[in-house]
């Protein structure tokens, strides 16, 4: 029967955390999980891996968590795997390019609501019948219309369809904007650091990369 109590004898749990990091580091040398991280995140990739090495060894994951919740050395051994999984540059490369896609979608129906001018087909055509109205009405009372957001959302459009490379891009320090910052903020120019230099700002310590905090 599997336990679900975080207990259990030393050289078991060991044996499990070494095979977990060992299918973590096997992972990070192949590419059969980066298409289902890309969609839906790293937390599913890491679930499996623990039901594939508790599973046999009649543990729940939820108890192996447990247990390393209560190690700093194990817990941090596993973040480690999991940030290095993370960075792996085709990930980057396909969660930049799903998030470009899906910036450049939501910065069509904001520019319809904005401007009035329907989006593109491909566009139009995710967007059901009630959604269609709501934003039809919106677009045409013109309550949304910003005289200062519009150019900026025509602008970060422009980019996307004629020089996509730079999209995402800081325009001051020409560094990667982070993915989270441009899914808040699809028409950012600049990374948080810089936006703040140019709205006067007082200067913060630089922003820290994203890192997997999965306990």
């Amino acid at each position: 029967m599997t336990t679900g109590s975080p207990e259990g004898p030393p050289t078991q749990w060991k044996d499990i955390h070494q095979a977990i990091l060992s299918t973590l580091d096997a992972l990070n040398a192949s590419t059969s999980w980066i298409a289902t991280a890309a969609t839906v995140g790293i937390e599913p990739v890491f679930e499996r891996v623990l039901q594939q090495v508790c599973g046999p060894a009649e543990v729940s994951p939820q108890a192996y968590i447990e247990h390393i919740t209560r190690d700093t050395g194990m817990r941090r051994e596993v973040q480690q795997r999991l940030s290095r999984l993370m960075e792996n540059p085709k990930l980057v490369t396909m969660r930049r390019e799903a998030q470009r896609r899906e910036a450049e979608h939501q910065l069509h129906v904001l520019h319809y609501v904005l401007s009035g001018k329907q989006p593109p087909e491909w566009v139009w055509a995710t967007i059901d019948e009630d959604q269609r109205e709501q934003l039809r009405e919106a677009a045409e009372s013109g309550e949304e219309r910003d005289d200062e957001l519009l150019p900026r959302v025509q602008r970060a459009i422009h980019k996307l369809e004629v020089t996509p490379g730079i999209y995402g891009l800081c325009e001051d320090c020409y560094a990667i904007i982070l993915i989270e910052r441009l899914q808040l903020v699809p028409w950012a120019e600049c990374c948080a650091a810089c936006q703040r230099k140019r709205e006067g700002v007082p200067d913060q310590a630089p922003e820290p990369e994203v890192r997997v905090t999965y306990f």
